[in-house]
């Protein structure tokens, strides 16, 4: 259960990185390209759609989608536009006591987040949009219930 939770929670915060860019560049839908994405083994999605709108000061996002297992993916969260924690309004994972996401705008075009579970640092999320604004690609590392690193490429095309 704890890898789902890393994982998901990785995967929003990826997300909740790409909400700290002006509204015309992400906001809007992202649909996951399976295809060119890679995924650890355990990882892996069946597909996956990314919703992001602004309200106020923060940005919103939606995350719909499925685990090749068929296990439904369903959350919201807000972050601030100008960078900060994540906070999850619907779907948090189960396992979310003690995990904290943060994200860190490093320039125009790329992102960074860092998820934290009871103080150890347990994942990292580079995220990068493309020169036209039309792809998103995020790299993941965590690690598994062992210990073992794991690594993940999840490319999203604008929809």
């Amino acid at each position: 259960m704890i890898k789902k939770f890393v994982f998901g929670l990785l995967v929003l915060s990826s997300f909740g990185c790409g909400l700290l860019w002006a509204a015309d560049a992400f906001t809007g839908n992202w649909k996951m390209n399976v295809a060119k994405s890679t995924f650890a083994k355990g990882r892996e999605v069946k597909e996956e759609t990314v919703t992001i709108a602004e309200q106020g000061d923060n940005r919103i996002g939606t995350v719909k989608g499925m685990y090749v297992d068929g296990k439904a993916i369903s959350s919201e969260y807000t972050v601030p536009t100008k960078g900060g924690t994540l906070t999850y309004t619907e779907g948090a994972p189960l396992a979310g006591a003690g995990a904290t996401s943060v994200t860190k705008r490093v320039d125009a075009s790329t992102l960074d987040g860092a998820t934290t579970m009871n103080g150890k640092q347990v994942g990292t999320t580079h995220t990068v949009l493309s020169a036209d604004g039309k792809t998103i690609t995020q790299t993941r590392s965590d690690m598994d219930e062992s210990g073992k690193a794991m690594k993940t490429v999840a490319v999203f095309n604008r929809q």
